[in-house]
């Protein structure tokens, strides 16, 4: 019997390891995740993950305030944008009877304040002018200077600001099994993503105006789903055979009217647009980055090994693709 038992123990020992083992291996992923998209330029702030309601993950990433080098805190907020764009929509209805008040402008809004009460969110706030607690806003914009970091404007118009807990609880109140949603703002420097599935929730706030955050989520819950996933590559440049380069050269079709000239000059690839000759520079054996901005191509083969079209990559892991003619 203390045999059998020792054994039980050394199992559940082992079995818990393994677990945490791929807790951790799940953290490490997500916080590579969150680095790449920083390191690009393309966010800063806030990974949540919560599954049942409990919170698995958290984590800042970037500078709530570049200038100051100010870091983010638990109760710094972020703009989710204008008040009718929010996922508190799906909410309203059944609060609009329990607010009697005509101090706001609509029976939604009164809704909305009534569900900040309820739920007792200490970092969030219906309102026009930023908190005192706020992250300050940025656009991603990569200049001769590398990756921009002045301030925008923020919107005028009413906003939600809050923070990745209080809307973690937000969610909650939610009774859609499953809500995809993100946003970013017209004149400010904020983003957001929310992706709940089922029990999982996963929530990406950015103090960055880049539509990004969308793409961060599905990366995430891939990772959760021990699935495959795709990380951006570094804007780095490496070094490839030259031969390659031959390969991608030839003209490729933007529409039947318009063409896009990649060619070979002193073992470098470049794309000709309009007058202007852009280096491309290797960040793999088949995607290149333009310099100027946060443009690349990634070069494309068929069945047989040949390459047939280019993808056009804007700031994101996908884009439109285009193919050779020649």
């Amino acid at each position: 019997m203390l045999v059998v038992l020792f054994y039980l123990f050394i199992c559940a020992s082992t079995l818990g390891e393994l677990q945490l083992q791929k807790s951790s291996d799940v953290k490490k992923k997500i916080n590579e995740l969150g680095e790449r998209y920083t390191e690009l330029g393309r966010f800063s702030g806030s990974i949540l993950v919560a599954a049942d309601g409990e919170i698995i993950y958290s984590n800042f990433f970037g500078k709530a305030d570049y200038e100051s080098r100010k870091l983010f805190s638990e109760s710094t907020v972020f703009s989710l944008g204008p008040f009718s764009e929010l996922i508190l929509n799906h909410t309203c209805e059944q609060l609009q009877s329990e607010v009697n008040s005509d101090s706001m402008k609509s029976e939604s809004q009164k809704a909305v304040v009534a569900l900040i009460t309820k739920l007792h969110l200490k970092n969030t706030f219906l309102q026009t002018e930023a908190p005192g607690n706020a992250a300050t806003g940025y656009v991603h914009n990569i200049g001769p200077q590398g990756i921009d970091t002045t301030p925008v404007s923020q919107d005028t118009e009413l906003q939600l600001w809050t923070n990745a807990a209080d809307l973690q609880k937000l969610i909650t109140t939610i009774t859609d099994k499953s809500l995809v949603q993100d946003g970013y703002s017209e004149n400010g420097g904020f983003s957001y993503a929310i992706r709940k599935t089922g029990n999982l929730n996963v929530i990406v706030l950015s103090n960055r105006r880049h539509p990004v955050a969308d793409e961060m989520t599905k990366g995430i819950k891939s990772i959760l789903e021990d699935k495959n996933y795709m990380l951006p590559l570094p804007r780095k440049e490496i070094q490839i055979a030259p031969a390659l380069l031959k390969e991608y050269a030839g003209n490729y079709a933007l529409n039947p009217k318009m063409q896009l000239q990649v060619i070979t000059n002193n073992d470098s690839l470049f794309v000709l647009m309009g007058p202007q000759k852009v280096h491309l520079k290797p960040q793999s054996d088949n995607q290149f980055f333009m310099e100027q901005g946060d443009s690349a191509i990634r070069f494309l083969k068929d069945s047989e090994g040949n390459i047939s079209s280019a993808e056009l990559l804007d700031g994101f892991l996908t884009g439109n693709r285009i193919s050779r003619v020649e």
